[in-house]
């Protein structure tokens, strides 16, 4: 008897979700010759994601212009775009943020994000300290799915 293995794509597929981020950091990297942002990083937090959900990235010419317009403290409407990348896993990448549109130079190395859910520990009844979890759990994915690393 002849057996076969049937494999089916059930590979996850590339996802856009809507959200908001709240700006925590924006410093200008670098300016051109007459003063205008040539690369700029934005520190973003996610407000409605459990936990503490914090993002770096960096911006082309085009994106700095665009963000000054925003300040910290601003809470903006954001899509993520979630799919996989060249390493044959999944991650996720804010392609707008306010009305700016956001494109990732594929060398870029310096944006990151860190996903944490932090909970007090106490001794005696006395906050002593603070564990953080960096796996994203179960209710944060439910709720923040783009997260998720496959």
């Amino acid at each position: 008897m002849i057996g076969c293995v049937v494999v089916c794509g059930c590979r996850a597929k590339p996802r856009s979700y809507e959200t908001k981020v709240a700006v925590r950091s924006v410093e200008v990297i670098a300016r051109d010759a007459q003063g205008a942002p040539r690369l700029v990083e934005v520190g973003v937090e996610y407000p409605d994601c459990p936990g503490e959900q914090l993002e770096t990235m960096q911006g082309n010419a085009e994106f700095g212009a665009c963000f000054a317009k925003y300040k910290i403290g601003d809470v903006l409407p954001s899509t993520v775009e979630w799919g996989p990348t060249e390493f044959e896993h999944f991650d996720s990448e804010i392609i707008h943020i306010g009305d700016c549109a956001r494109a990732r130079d594929p060398h870029d190395a310096r944006s990151y994000e860190i996903v944490q859910e932090c909970t007090d520990i106490a001794v005696n009844g006395v906050k002593a300290g603070f564990h953080c979890d960096r796996k994203p759990s179960k209710d944060l994915l439910a709720k923040c799915p783009w997260f998720a690393r496959q």
